[in-house]
């Protein structure tokens, strides 16, 4: 799957124009088409740019599109759906967060997305609040599409207060256990590269969390008050551009801590 082109597998990955500290370098849709060619299923249309909407149709082609599944609310991620009536007129918007589903009642773990007559034309839904709290994740056959909860390169900011730490640990060893025994075999994210090293790349996922925490516990044990004295000496090292992002994550490492005192 290379971010130009249609894959064997009939995956194909169109990445928006919008490089940044956050987004890498830019938001992946990607566009499932079924076995017989003839529909396709459109996952995060992405930030509203007129190239990469074209993209996506050029990817779609005489397809069928018979939905549009949005991993999360963020605007580099749903921003394009603003416009769906001009380019998907009457698709149904799968989505958890019913300010953003259409057509279609808000998904639920475990829903399937059917979106052609093969028996593998279909998604499966897994919620993963976390990063945000309408967060999901797809599986599609052994392939997990992650969403920002698990990105190509580094590690996903958890949103506060919208997003919450605890979910996102649970989020995280719920994919450990799918993917445990080769129920996984390779993740496509949101943003960065696809990658093979699955059971690897979560755990690793799990052990960088659990470390943050453990350093947060001891800065604030040596006297540190408040989310910004926290974040610039638990997160010193980071670009200035990312230091918004690292004070929401402090944030939510502290009311991840103070839940446990309950």
């Amino acid at each position: 799957m290379s971010p130009a082109g249609l894959a064997e597998d009939g995956i194909e990955l169109v990445r928006a124009d919008n490089p940044s500290p956050m987004t890498l370098e830019g938001t992946n849709s990607y566009v499932l088409r079924a076995q017989d060619g003839d529909s396709a299923l459109l996952l995060d249309p992405g930030p509203e740019l007129a190239a990469h909407k074209d993209a996506l149709l050029h990817a779609v082609g005489r397809a069928e599109l018979r939905g549009i599944v949005l991993t999360h609310r963020h605007a580099d991620h749903s921003e394009m759906l603003g416009s769906a009536g001009e380019w998907a007129p009457g698709v149904p918007v799968y989505a958890v967060d019913p300010a953003f589903a259409s057509g279609a009642s808000p998904v639920a773990d475990g829903q399937l997305i059917e979106f052609g007559t093969a028996a593998g034309d279909v998604v499966e839904v897994v919620t993963t609040p976390g990063h945000t709290d309408d967060s999901i994740s797809l599986i599609h056959g052994a392939r997990l599409f992650s969403g920002d909860t698990i990105l190509g390169r580094g590690t996903t900011m958890v949103s506060f207060p919208d997003g919450s730490l605890g979910d996102y640990l649970a989020s995280l060893e719920r994919l450990a256990a799918r993917a445990d025994g080769g129920g996984l075999t390779s993740i496509a994210p949101a943003h960065g590269e696809q990658r093979a090293d699955v059971t690897e790349l979560i755990e690793e996922y799990l052990r960088h969390r659990h470390e943050r925490i453990a350093q947060v516990r001891e800065v604030l044990a040596s006297g540190a008050a408040s989310a910004e004295e926290v974040r610039d000496i638990v997160y010193a090292d980071v670009p200035a551009g990312v230091k918004p992002a690292a004070l929401q994550i402090v944030r939510a490492q502290l009311a991840y801590i103070d839940s446990l005192k309950a």
